[in-house]
C-alpha cells in the first residue's frame, strides 16, 4: 500500500513539472506574439501618419494662441488662379409672338376680375362704371386625371298589350342594348387600358410605377392585373387589327423591311442576355394609306420575314444584301447595297 502511494505521488510530481514547463513555453510565446502585435500596431500608425498626417513639422496654433517668433513667421504664398478659356456662344433672341404661337391651339378660359357690386367711390361714395379692361397675364393650367366609376344599368321593357289579350297571349319583353365591355367580368375600360398601354409603351413607364400612381389616386390596382389587361386586350382587340393591316400591306407593290436588336428578359428557353430582333415592315412613302407593322423574332433569319409577308408579290427592299438571309419575295427583291446598280439598269 505504501509503495503504491509513493508511486502515485511521484507521478503527480512529474506531471506537475511537465505542466509547468509547458506553461513557461506558452507564456514565452504569448510575450513574443504581444511584442509582434505592438510592433505591427506602431508600424500601421506610422504608415497612416505618413499617408494622412500633416506633411509639415511646424506647430499649428489654435485660436488665441500667440506666436513667439514673429520674425520667423513665413508669409503665405500667393496662389496663382488657373484660368480657363470659355468659348463664346450666342444666345438666340426670343422672337415676338412665340408665346402666342405656343398656346394658339389650346382651349382658353377667360377669368374676369371685377369689383363687387357693393363697391363705390372711395372719395364721394358714388357708384362705379366700367370704362375699360386689359389683359394682365396668361397662364397654362394643368388638369390632373380624374377617376370615376361608370355603372351600366340595363332597363327591361314589357309590352303592355301582349299577354293580356287572346290575340296576343304571350308576354313580350325587350332589353335595352348595352355597350360591349372591353373584358368580361372586369373593371377594365377602354380609357383605362389605353392609358396603361400608352404609359408603358409610349412613355416607358413600367407597370410597378404605374401601380404606385394608381394607388396615389385611390385605386389598389396591382401590376399583375394591369399586365393581364394589356395581354388580353392586345390579343382580342389589337391582334385582329394588326392582321387586317398585314393583309393590306401585302397588296402594295413595294414593301420595305429593316430589323434591329432587342433584349427580351424571362423568355422561355432562352437566357436574358440572348439577342432578339424587332422587324419593321412598311409600304412606300407615296402610297395612299401608310401601313407600318412591327414583328418580333428570336433570330435574324429571313424566313421570319418570309412568313410574315406570305402572299406578297411586289418589290421587297431591305438593307441586307445576303439573299440567303433576306430571301426574294414575289417577282423581285432589292437591297440598298445594290440599289444604284438596279436603278442604273
Amino acid at each position: 500500500m505504501q509503495t503504491y502511494l509513493e508511486q502515485e505521488l511521484s507521478d503527480l510530481k512529474e506531471s506537475e513539472k511537465k505542466l509547468r514547463k509547458e506553461n513557461e513555453i506558452k507564456q514565452k510565446r504569448i510575450e513574443i506574439l504581444e511584442h509582434n502585435v505592438e510592433a505591427l500596431t506602431q508600424a500601421i500608425l506610422q504608415a497612416a501618419k505618413q499617408r494622412f498626417g500633416a506633411s509639415s513639422e511646424k506647430t499649428s496654433y489654435g485660436d488665441g494662441q500667440l506666436y513667439l517668433f514673429e520674425g520667423e513667421k513665413e508669409l503665405p504664398l500667393e496662389e496663382k488662379a488657373e484660368t480657363h478659356t470659355v468659348k463664346a456662344h450666342a444666345r438666340l433672341k426670343r422672337k415676338s409672338g412665340d408665346k402666342a404661337r405656343l398656346i394658339a391651339d389650346i382651349p382658353r378660359e377667360v377669368v374676369e376680375c371685377v369689383l363687387n357690386a357693393e363697391e363705390v367711390c372711395d372719395v364721394c361714395s358714388s357708384p362705379l362704371q366700367v370704362i375699360g379692361k386689359k389683359s394682365v397675364r396668361t397662364e397654362l393650367e394643368y388638369i390632373p386625371a380624374k377617376i370615376k366609376v361608370i355603372e351600366y344599368i340595363q332597363h327591361i321593357f314589357k309590352c303592355s298589350t301582349c299577354g293580356t289579350t287572346d290575340d296576343y297571349p304571350d308576354a313580350v319583353f325587350k332589353k335595352a342594348p348595352v355597350p360591349a365591355p372591353v373584358m368580361s367580368r372586369s373593371l377594365a375600360s377602354a380609357t383605362s387600358v389605353a392609358w396603361i398601354m400608352y404609359q408603358k409603351y409610349a412613355m416607358a413607364v413600367p407597370l410597378y410605377r404605374q401601380e404606385k400612381e394608381w394607388l396615389r389616386m385611390g385605386i389598389d390596382l396591382t401590376r399583375s392585373t394591369m399586365s393581364n389587361w394589356v395581354i388580353q386586350c392586345a390579343t382580342f382587340w389589337l391582334k385582329p387589327m394588326c392582321e387586317r393591316m398585314r393583309e393590306k400591306l401585302i397588296t402594295y407593290d413595294i414593301v420595305m423591311s429593316d430589323e434591329t436588336t432587342i433584349q427580351c428578359n424571362k423568355e422561355e428557353g432562352r437566357k436574358a442576355s440572348s439577342k432578339s430582333y424587332f422587324w419593321l415592315h412598311r409600304n412606300g412613302q407615296y402610297e395612299n394609306t401608310p401601313v407600318i407593322l412591327f414583328q418580333y423574332t428570336r433570330t435574324r433569319a429571313g424566313e421570319n420575314a418570309r412568313k410574315f409577308l406570305d402572299g406578297f408579290s411586289g418589290y421587297h427592299i431591305s438593307d441586307y444584301s445576303d439573299k440567303k438571309v433576306i430571301p426574294i419575295f414575289g417577282s423581285e427583291a432589292l437591297d440598298l447595297h445594290n440599289a444604284s446598280e438596279c436603278l442604273s439598269e
